[in-house]
């Protein structure tokens, strides 16, 4: 089986410069397993905070969501850029994305899906507008409940 069949690639940040505060696209969770949400930042000055939120809806920021999350060892192309440090949690408050620590930097952010309500499947990430540059883009990887070579869609 292949990649693409075994996995969903999910568009969840477009690149952007994301500065005024954005919103991710709204992840289906009760149609995945898990979720894999690798943010790659690039410039970073100001210090925006990044928050999950739960809703029964793709958009609704219902409920603040506790996280966990790794981040990579070196910045952007050195040979650590591979390799992530020990699972950090971040209570639901969110964390704050200091230039210094995320600056061309991937932050790897997963979700099981039994960890959210089915109430309130949508996950939907938020960027607070606190930066006055914040270059980040993120592609997730989902491993649906169903495989398939079609796919199913689980963003809106």
């Amino acid at each position: 089986m292949r990649f693409s069949e075994r996995f969903i690639s999910i568009p969840v940040v477009e690149p952007i410069d994301a500065e005024a505060g954005i919103d991710s696209d709204s992840i289906n969770m009760g149609k995945l397993h898990s979720v894999a949400l690798p943010f790659h930042f690039g410039a970073v000055t100001g210090d925006a905070v990044l928050k999950f939120y739960v809703g029964a809806t793709a958009g609704a920021k219902t409920t603040a969501v506790a996280f966990t999350y790794r981040l990579s060892s070196g910045d952007f192309k050195a040979a650590s850029a591979d390799l992530y440090g020990a699972a950090t949690a971040v209570a639901s408050s969110g964390l704050t994305l200091t230039a210094a620590t995320y600056d061309h930097r991937t932050l790897l952010v997963e979700f099981d899906s039994q960890a959210i309500p089915d109430a309130t499947p949508w996950l939907t990430a938020e960027f607070s507008a606190a930066a006055s540059v914040l270059l980040v883009a993120c592609h997730g990887i989902g491993v649906p409940r169903l495989a398939s070579n079609a796919g199913s869609t689980v963003i809106a």
